[in-house]
């Protein structure tokens, strides 16, 4: 499976092995986010994201190396010298996309398994991913992540559920993601509802990846 490529906006996906549970308590989806941007901030910027019970979506944009190191230099200072962007380093060895999602999955796997007593793998496979090359298509996955919710009937509308980025959009909050781009792209912020809500009443019921 090809490394994901900088510069380019790609929907990554996967879901339980066997179509298990990948997330079981509101701190396992809390901390799996803190865990994102502890290893994603850097290398990746976050359009939309949505976590499920057995199955999760993000949609995102790889950083080239310039941007990896104006990012750096904008937030090192935050960290406590020796943690993972600590004030000690004064240049950027380039993050990989690809090698950090793993870290990511990987840190996930071995904190369920401590916490339930169980050992194996959790997710299926190798995460999923796909190239977004059409802006229009990029819209139309930003409302697809933010729909699984309702598709699935865990939430009666996008506003109902607390694990996606619908609500940060709207509450104007952005701890883990960026606005501005998806926004920008919709038009604006009462266009970026419509859509969804267009997207909710039109969308068939065999567009999924999961």
């Amino acid at each position: 499976m090809e490394e994901l490529k900088e510069g380019y906006f790609y929907h990554i996906y996967n879901r339980g092995a066997g179509r298990a549970q990948i997330f079981w308590t509101h701190e396992d989806y809390i901390r799996f986010l803190k865990k994102y941007w502890f290893y994603m901030h850097i290398c990746v910027k976050t359009m939309a994201f949505c976590l499920l019970k057995n199955h999760f979506h993000f949609l995102i944009k790889i950083h080239t190396v310039n941007e990896q190191q104006k990012k750096f230099i904008r937030l090192k200072s935050d960290y406590p010298k020796g943690t993972f962007f600590g004030d000690q380093y004064f240049e950027i060895k380039p993050y990989n996309a690809s090698m950090q999602f793993r870290h990511l999955f990987n840190s996930h796997t071995r904190y369920i398994n401590i916490r339930l007593n169980r050992s194996g793998t959790l997710s299926e496979g190798t995460f999923k991913r796909k190239r977004i090359v059409d802006p229009h298509h990029l819209n139309h996955m930003i409302c697809y992540i933010h729909r699984n919710p309702i598709h699935h009937k865990i939430s009666r509308s996008y506003s109902d559920y607390p694990y996606s980025s619908f609500i940060p959009y709207i509450k104007e909050k952005s701890a883990y993601m960026t606005r501005k781009i998806a926004i920008d792209n919709f038009g604006s912020k009462q266009n970026f509802i419509e859509a969804h809500e267009e997207f909710r009443n039109n969308l068939g019921e065999d567009f999924y990846f999961e």
